[in-house]
C-alpha cells in the first residue's frame, strides 16, 4: 500500500511539473519597456514614494516614465495616490489628464485638463507648487482645448472621429526638408 502511494505521488509531481512549466517558445518580456537606467529609476522612485506618499515631485517623474512605457494604469494610479495630499497641483492633474487620454477615455480626461487649466490660472499661486510659466500654460491650455473637441466622443468606439477632432484642433504642420542646394561646378584654374 505504501509503495503504490509514492509511485502515485511521484506521478502527480511530474504531471505538475510538465503542466506548470513554460513551453520552450515562450518568450518573457519585461512589464515596463523602458532602458534599464529607466527601470532602475523606476525602482527607487517607488521605494521613494513607499516611505513619502506625500511627494510630489516623485510621483510625477514616476508617472512620466510610466506613460513613456505605455502603461497608462501606472501612471493614473501613481498621480491619483499622491492628489490626496495635493489636491492644488497643477502638474498632477496633467499627466492624470495625459494618463486619461492615454487610456481614450475622452471625458476624464476633459476634466483633469480643466482642473489643471483652472489651478495653473489661480491667482495667488498655490504654496509649495512650481509657478505656472508662459510654456507650461501653452501646454495645458492645447491640451484643454484639444480635449475638449473630443470629450463627448467615445475613443474606444469612434476613433477615427476622435483622431479627425484631434486632428483639427492641432493643426498640424508639415515643413518639407531643405533640398540641398545644387553644387556650382569647380573653377578652372586661374592661367598663370
Amino acid at each position: 500500500m505504501g509503495l503504490t502511494r509514492i509511485l502515485d505521488l511521484i506521478v502527480i509531481i511530474l504531471l505538475a511539473t510538465i503542466i506548470l512549466m513554460p513551453r520552450p517558445d515562450a518568450s518573457v518580456k519585461p512589464a515596463l519597456t523602458v532602458d534599464p537606467e529607466r527601470r532602475e529609476r523606476v525602482a527607487e522612485l517607488q521605494s521613494i514614494l513607499i516611505g513619502h506618499p506625500d511627494d510630489a515631485a516623485s510621483a510625477i517623474e514616476l508617472a512620466n516614465i510610466f506613460l513613456d512605457g505605455h502603461r497608462p494604469d501606472w501612471a493614473l494610479a501613481t498621480v491619483t495616490a499622491t492628489l490626496r495630499f495635493h489636491p492644488d497641483d497643477y502638474r498632477l492633474q496633467h499627466v492624470r489628464a495625459i494618463a486619461y487620454a492615454d487610456r481614450f477615455e475622452a471625458a476624464p480626461a476633459y476634466a483633469a485638463a480643466q482642473a489643471a487649466l483652472a489651478l495653473c490660472e489661480r491667482e495667488p499661486p498655490v504654496a509649495g507648487v512650481p509657478p505656472c510659466d508662459e510654456a507650461v500654460h501653452g501646454r495645458i491650455s492645447l491640451l484643454d482645448h484639444t480635449l475638449a473637441s473630443v470629450a463627448d466622443v467615445d475613443m474606444k468606439k469612434v476613433p477615427y472621429l476622435a483622431k479627425e477632432r484631434i486632428l483639427q484642433q492641432l493643426h498640424p504642420a508639415f515643413l518639407a526638408k531643405p533640398r540641398p542646394q545644387a553644387k556650382a561646378p569647380p573653377k578652372a584654374p586661374a592661367p598663370e
